[in-house]
């Protein structure tokens, strides 16, 4: 399983709160504006799913 961020949900215009949010510094955002979770540091805590205001980031 995995953090994915659904960009059609994503507004990708502002700076991504979760970023701070996550415990393992995890989620950064692209040139791109859209945020993307590292994998290998994501420990699934869906932290970031539970916060996202814009149902966004998702478990898959």
């Amino acid at each position: 399983m995995a953090i994915v961020v659904d960009r059609e949900l994503c507004p990708h215009d502002h700076s991504c709160p979760l970023i701070d949010l996550c415990p393992v510094e995890a989620i950064s955002q692209g040139a791109d504006g859209y945020p993307t979770v590292d994998a290998e540091r994501c420990i699934e805590c869906q932290q970031c799913v539970a916060a996202c205001p814009m149902r966004a980031m998702k478990q898959v």
